[in-house]
């Protein structure tokens, strides 16, 4: 650089500094007016409020709240100690304190960023400025605006000194992308380098201001340095291994700090490299130990948050449930189907790890008491996805079943509603899943289609009895899903039981024959029994244990068997088994009816 380009540089870095130290002293300028002109007008209030009160009789005390000394902070007369009323307070915290302390500092920030932005580049067209001085003035600069932080933190000036450290940092990582990415004035390894030092830097002043802002503007500066020094070159390996390590910065960002905003992004950015580099590039064996490391790391997060929380955060639960999808949908992707047992085996892996997380602190608050019984319900579900993977894809709806229970239970028990309604949804899938792919069956009762469904329905009742233990709990819309699963239970073990008496009766390999229809009626009389029976049970369960739900399906099955009967039975049936159709379904109702009237007739009397 020669003499001249030297002058200059000097000169727009006094320039640049001039600007910036005059906004800076116009700000304080403001701020000290504007405190002035508050404590004048509060001084003016209080003598009119005295000049107001009687002066007869003695002073009234009144207890108040103790007095802020109002400093001025620069010369002249020392302000009295006035006690602001609180109505004024108030204001001030909540719109002028919204307007002059925020939203006036991301103006004024993104002022002075666009016409220092203006001033560079019309000093760089007009060749004022080469890119070694660019590169160098953009440093400077930066560096500048994060030191100057400290001195404003110190007069009081916590907001407007997070801004500018993220001024700041964005300008140095700008300006070391354009060195090493764009002019090559170094290797994108010293880019790269230079990258991450700013990047722990601001995570270190973050943590030590005890400053949220200034962490989120690290960690995204972290996330985008990939982006901004890559080469075009296959580089996964180093991707993963910078993504790993800026995680671990973050577990010890989220162990001194409970800061929201924070793990959210940073695990939606690591995801996004992770399957972005994953579609692009052959999955190789090391990927899977990358994917379990990102794992690993987002599964032990949210214990650290638990143990600075009073109570686990939906957000951190959420966290678990989508880390252990997202971790195995990857094992999936990568190992599905010729690596059966080696998927079963990392899925069995990531259940334990669960379930070691989950025990790795002591229960001594409530955030860590919800976040083990969290991770013991992922860990199972996970356990029970296992095992059928294995097996053939039909089993899945029996683990997705399982799985739904699991986060329903759970749910109700941790007092997480979120959770609860990922088992809703999981519920649908499983329904839907049984409905499309009714799968076939070829012996009686003991068959895949009879198992899933009757773990579908052993799952349901589960939660059921648990939901009725916490209905305190119940949001709104709630007792309607669960209703709706009733419903849904019943019809499946009705529709299930069908089934299998028609299987009983008609196996695969049976052949109609005309001439011998005692098969087909035997199987008519039957299922009409056999419906007739499940009302009756319904209805006793429902009188049983008081639940109106249970009658009510009970009556309305009672109607449908009766419909079948008169319409179906009476008409396609003959002999003996039309007898014995009309007959049983009679005597059933009649005692159905005797016993629920007698069953009211009581309850009356002990309500006399």
């Amino acid at each position: 650089m020669d003499g001249r380009v030297a002058i200059v540089v000097g000169g727009v870095l006094l320039a640049t500094g001039g600007v910036l130290l005059g906004a800076l002293f116009g700000i304080f300028a403001f701020i000290r007016t504007n405190r002035l002109e508050g404590r004048l007008r509060a001084l003016e209030a209080r003598v009119d409020r005295a000049g107001a009160e009687p002066a007869a009789g003695p002073p009234a005390i009144a207890p108040s709240a103790p007095a802020v000394a109002a400093v001025d902070p620069g010369p002249g007369p020392a302000a009295a100690t006035v006690a602001p009323a609180p109505a004024a307070v108030a204001v001030r915290h909540d719109l002028e304190t919204q307007i002059a302390g925020r939203w006036l500092n991301r103006v004024g920030l993104t002022a002075v960023a666009v016409g220092v932005s203006y001033f560079l580049k019309y000093a760089i067209d007009n060749d004022w400025i080469g890119p070694s001085g660019q590169v160098a003035l953009g440093i400077l600069l930066g560096a500048a605006l994060i030191g100057a932080a400290p001195m404003l933190i110190r007069r009081g000036y916590v907001y407007f000194a997070d801004g500018l450290t993220g001024l700041g940092a964005s300008i140095l990582y700008l300006s070391v992308w354009a060195g090493g990415s764009y002019y090559r004035l170094f290797s994108p390894t010293t880019a790269f380098a230079g990258m991450i030092a700013i990047t722990g830097g601001m995570l270190a002043i973050a943590i030590g201001r005890n400053a949220q802002r200034v962490a989120v503007i690290a960690l995204l500066g972290g996330f985008l340095t990939p982006i901004l020094v890559s080469s075009g070159r296959d580089a996964d390996r180093e991707l993963f291994v910078y993504l790993a390590l800026l995680d671990a910065a973050l577990l010890v960002v989220v162990a001194n700090r409970a800061w929201r905003l924070i793990e959210w992004p940073a695990f939606l950015f690591t995801q996004l490299y992770f399957w972005g580099t994953l579609f692009s590039t052959t999955a190789r064996t090391d990927t899977l130990v990358y994917a379990s490391v990102f794992f690993a790391e987002f599964a032990i997060l949210p214990m650290l948050a638990a143990r600075r929380l009073p109570a686990l955060r939906i957000d951190h639960a959420w966290l678990v449930i989508v880390n252990a999808a997202v971790c195995l949908w990857a094992y999936h992707g990568i190992l599905w189907p010729e690596h059966r047992w080696a998927l079963t085996g990392a899925t069995i892996a990531i259940a334990v790890l669960h379930l070691i997380v989950a025990q790795a602190v002591p229960a001594v608050s409530t955030g860590v008491a919800q976040a083990r019984l969290l991770f013991a319900g992922v860990a199972l579900s996970l356990l029970t996805v296992a095992i059928p993977m294995r097996m053939d894809g039909r089993w899945l709806t029996f683990a997705w079943a399982v799985e739904a229970a699991v986060l329903l239970v759970t749910g109700f028990r941790a007092h997480v509603g979120q959770m609860r309604v990922l088992g809703y949804l999981l519920y649908f899938l499983v329904v839907a899943r049984i409905i499309a792919q009714w799968p076939d069956a070829t012996r009686f009762l003991l068959n895949p289609r009879a198992a899933t469904i009757a773990a579908t329905i052993a799952s349901m009742a589960a939660v059921l009895w648990t939901a009725r233990a916490h209905r305190d709990q119940w949001k709104d819309g709630e007792s309607l899903l669960l209703g709706l699963m009733s419903v849904t239970m019943n019809v499946l073990a009705l529709v299930g039981l069908t089934a299998e008496v028609s299987l009983y009766f008609r196996p695969m390999d049976y052949v109609y024959d005309y001439a011998d229809r005692s098969a087909i009626l035997a199987e008519g009389l039957t299922i009409s029994l056999l419906w007739t029976l499940y009302a009756t049970a319904l209805l006793v369960a429902g009188v049983r244990f008081r639940l109106a739900g249970l009658r009510w399906q009970g009556l309305a099955l009672f109607g449908i068997a009766t419909l079948k009967v008169f319409l179906g039975d009476l008409a396609e049936l003959s002999g003996f088994y039309r007898i014995a159709s009309s007959v049983a379904l009679g005597i059933v109702l009649l005692i159905v009816s005797f016993l629920y009237q007698r069953t009211v007739k009581t309850e009356k009397a002990a309500g006399q």
